[in-house]
């Protein structure tokens, strides 16, 4: 099945070196409350090869349901051209964990065969129509492509989810184009191009959820402690602006913007530097409270408007610490050494945060006293004003301090919605992912010559090893280099006749025992008036001793000498087997017997009067010792003077 490429490129902008999206511009001063951080490009191809984002990708695009058109010769895979959908409709999630293969045979536009192969179970079913299967219970639709084309049958099978993301895991590569460039090359090899591409994008798509939702941590943290205070600050304007109420109706005093005018003319500039320290000293009493009773994983408000730029970065370093570990222990785990070194850098920041706050907090609180020191000064050169006056007076700060609080807070939270508005992703687009339909693989030229390499290679190695190991005999060139021997060769034959040689065959075989005869002949034997003896033997059983003595014997026959066919293989006779003969008398009765005479054990070859048979007779309890008795001497002793030729069946070797 041919393998095809898709790529995809991706830049990863980098706000330290001023690479702000162009849609961002407006907003440059927001960028620490946006949770601007340094986006290494090592951390983000690890982002992208996470099991977290590929887990989502699987799921989104439910790549754990795979189709297949078994129509042709080969299976082919299919994604978005499938002809029919199957949705499991389990709330389950352990349904991600099982395994099927089944398969759809159309039979009408409303009917189909279910078939669970592995269980080799066949349904009827009805489109569109929930029924129950070993994974749960499914549903299966039809496209209009299926309508048009309802005989094309379909295979489904239904993966371990695991299974599938691990696989992913494997399949993507995900690695930077060079080391000058902050772009990213994604690719994969498919078996189906629109499914590659699908994964690609939709890797990339999750991708940029996961960066937005990882930057707007820190300005939706913002936002929800201004919320909190504003909610606290209005309770406390109200207050005050009611006792301001109160006092001007108690006093009968109707115009005091002209009256506070004049009378704290000459304090405005305390007043202003008063107001100033109480509100700082305000805001780092609201962080100081916020780190002491909110988590320590939680994120810290930022960009606040402290007047210490040492604090402000304190809390950006800690919020970059941690989003930094949150990304890592995402993907590694918490117990990485690089998240739990995170973790101590953090510890320590919070420390120096916490000691910053503090001293912060001891310093307002002097220079307040001072300011107010410095303001009962001028109240004693005002002693004598009208006491509604310097009442008014303490109300009317309170009132100032509130306002400008409450408007501070007010024009903070704008800037943090705005963030979170126009927060967008670190990540932009390149190539969107594409092939070109090329063929990854199988390289066919390659395959091809491969294919050639190894099919003359291997026989040719088997051949030659088949050859180290063989040592069997196989013809007169193996005999040769041992000096052996060699009166003749009998060839294989199919034929299941047991009698092969007969007085008006021809055949190769009957030739070839001919032959054998010949040359016995011409072995140089003792001249004896004797009837000479041939033992044939062999090494195993059924390697055709029985078939060689009746042919041979049946050879000698047909040339007028007379010939004595013995079965000597007692434990296993096979003679009376070749001739139809069963239970007859032979040499075990012989040999057992001493009265028993020869010639009435002897039987006449079929189609052959100048042959005889002698049998093995009953089997014996103990042929060795059976063998060795003296009327064995006897027997060939008496068949030499009756007989030309004594041919011997015998045992295996």
């Amino acid at each position: 099945t041919p393998t095809y490429g898709v790529v995809a490129k991706v830049l990863i902008k980098d706000e330290d070196k001023g690479n702000i999206p162009s849609e961002m511009s407006a907003f440059k001063d927001l960028s620490s409350m946006m949770g601007g951080t340094k986006n290494n490009i090592e951390n983000e191809i690890e982002i992208f090869k996470s099991r977290s984002l590929i887990s989502k990708v699987v799921k989104d695009l439910k790549l754990n349901i795979s189709y297949f058109d078994i129509s042709g010769i080969t299976k082919k895979e299919l994604f978005e051209e499938t002809n029919y959908k199957l949705y499991i409709l389990n709330g389950d999630s352990s349904v991600y964990f099982k395994n099927g293969v089944f398969q759809i045979l159309p039979k009408s536009q409303n009917n189909f065969e279910f078939i669970d192969v592995e269980q080799n179970s066949k349904t009827i079913q009805k489109f569109g129509k929930a029924f129950d299967s070993k994974i749960g219970k499914i549903l299966i639709t039809p496209s209009s492509r299926s309508i048009k084309n309802i005989s094309k049958p379909v295979e489904i099978i239904i993966s371990n989810f695991d299974f599938i993301v691990d696989s992913y895991l494997q399949a993507i590569n995900v690695e930077a184009t060079n080391k000058e460039s902050s772009a990213i090359q994604i690719s994969l090899e498919t078996q189906n191009i629109q499914k590659g591409i699908a994964i690609i994008d939709n890797l990339i798509e999750q991708h940029k959820k996961d960066a937005i939702t990882d930057k707007n941590q820190v300005a939706q943290n913002t936002l929800n402690f201004i919320n909190e205070r504003l909610e606290f600050i209005t309770k406390e304007l109200s207050n005050v602006e009611q006792n301001v109420s109160t006092f001007k109706s108690n006093n009968k005093i109707f115009d005091l913007t002209t009256n506070a005018t004049l009378f704290f003319e000459n304090e405005s500039d305390n007043e202003k530097l008063l107001i100033e320290n109480n509100t700082q000293l305000k805001l780092a009493d609201y962080i100081y409270n916020y780190i002491i009773n909110h988590k320590k994983n939680d994120l810290i408000p930022s960009n606040l408007g402290l007047n210490n730029p040492y604090i402000e970065k304190l809390i950006e370093s800690i919020n970059f610490l941690q989003l930094e570990k949150n990304k890592l222990a995402s993907t590694s785990g918490e117990r990485n050494p690089i998240v739990l070194n995170l973790e101590n850098q953090i510890d320590n920041s919070y420390i120096n945060l916490k000691e910053s706050l503090y001293n912060q907090l001891t310093s307002l609180k002097i220079k307040s006293k001072e300011l107010e020191k410095q303001n009962n000064l001028l109240e004693s050169k005002l002693s004598n004003a009208p006491q509604q006056e310097k009442d008014f007076k303490e109300i009317y700060r309170q009132q100032q301090i509130k306002e400008s609080l409450y408007i501070y807070l007010l024009q903070k939270r704008e800037e943090t919605s705005i963030s979170l508005a126009v927060t967008v992703s670190n990540s932009k687009i390149i190539d969107q992912a594409y092939s070109n339909g090329s063929v990854k693989s199988p390289k066919t030229k390659l395959t091809f010559i491969l294919s050639i390499i190894i099919g003359l290679i291997i026989p040719i190695l088997i051949i030659y090893i088949k050859g180290i190991l063989d040592t069997k005999l196989h013809g007169i060139n193996d005999l040769k280099e041992y000096d052996l021997p060699y009166i003749g060769d009998l060839p294989i034959i199919k034929d299941q006749s047991n009698f092969v040689v007969k007085n008006d065959v021809n055949s190769s075989i009957a030739e070839a025992f001919r032959l054998l005869r010949t040359n016995i002949n011409f072995i140089p034997l003792k001249k004896s008036n004797e009837g000479k003896v041939i033992f044939i033997t062999s090494t195993i059983s059924k390697e055709g001793k029985s078939f060689t003595s009746i042919n041979l014997a049946s050879t000698y026959g047909l040339t007028g000498k007379k010939v004595l066919l013995v079965g000597m293989d007692l434990r296993a006779p096979k003679l009376l087997e070749y001739i139809d003969e069963k239970n007859r008398k032979g040499i075990t009765n012989f040999l057992i017997d001493e009265n028993q005479i020869l010639n009435e054990l002897i039987l006449k070859m079929p189609e052959n009067e100048n042959v005889d048979i002698l049998p093995s007779g009953p089997i014996p309890p103990t042929p060795s010792e059976l063998l060795m008795s003296e009327r064995i001497k006897e027997l060939f002793e008496e068949a030499k003077q009756q007989y030309d030729y004594i041919i011997v069946d015998t045992a295996p070797v």
